[in-house]
């Protein structure tokens, strides 16, 4: 029989090499939505960029999916992803892209695909909301008992480090999602000006 005996210094490696994985992944994804589908639309190749455009998303879907977050941040991002990608980037994808030139059948895929989109990630997020509301309601409460007449703070003082470790990587998070964003709002804006 095999023991693994971890400590808590190891797993916390485990889960920062483990979350490095997925934003380096997603940080591959994005960039082939917003870099590599653009270049190969201007140079007209639009059933790639089409087929690109999909299979990347797809993949950002995954991982928004499979985030380790906090349960209201990874909402947020499910459901901003599939708002943002419905509304903001087919503008964006037919700047580059010329629908003339794209098979019929591949415009329908990439409007249902939008769409679909869309859908999962509202879904998703809103079963995560039901998931937060059900844990947070009042029913889910715990009756004191009459018996326990011992009051221990370590249970609160676990709380507060461990909701301050949570915090920090709230932070870690936001800004690597803004510096993302800004070097794509940067490419985006290079590309726009050298057109």
């Amino acid at each position: 029989m095999i023991q693994l005996n971890f400590s808590a210094k190891e797993c916390l490696k485990m889960k920062l090499s483990v979350n490095i994985r997925i934003a380096i992944l997603l940080t591959i994804a994005l960039c082939i939505m917003f870099i590599g589908v653009p270049f190969a639309g201007v140079y007209d190749h639009p059933v790639l960029a089409t087929y690109a455009a999909l299979s990347s998303s797809f993949v950002s879907f995954i991982i928004f999916l499979d985030l380790k977050l906090d349960i209201v941040l990874q909402r947020a991002f499910l459901i901003g992803f599939g708002v943002l990608y419905q509304l903001i980037y087919p503008k964006f994808f037919y700047i580059f892209v010329d629908e003339c030139l794209m098979p019929a059948d591949a415009i329908d895929h990439f409007n249902i695909f939008g769409q679909v989109i869309l859908l999962a990630c509202s879904g998703a997020g809103g079963s995560i909301i039901a998931v937060h509301a059900d844990k947070t309601s009042s029913d889910n409460q715990e009756v004191p008992s009459e018996k326990t007449l011992v009051i221990d703070n370590t249970k609160h003082i676990d709380q507060l480090i461990n909701s301050s470790n949570k915090l920090n990587e709230k932070f870690n998070y936001i800004i690597a999602t803004s510096l993302v964003s800004a070097l794509i709002a940067v490419i985006a804006i290079v590309v726009a000006l050298t057109r």
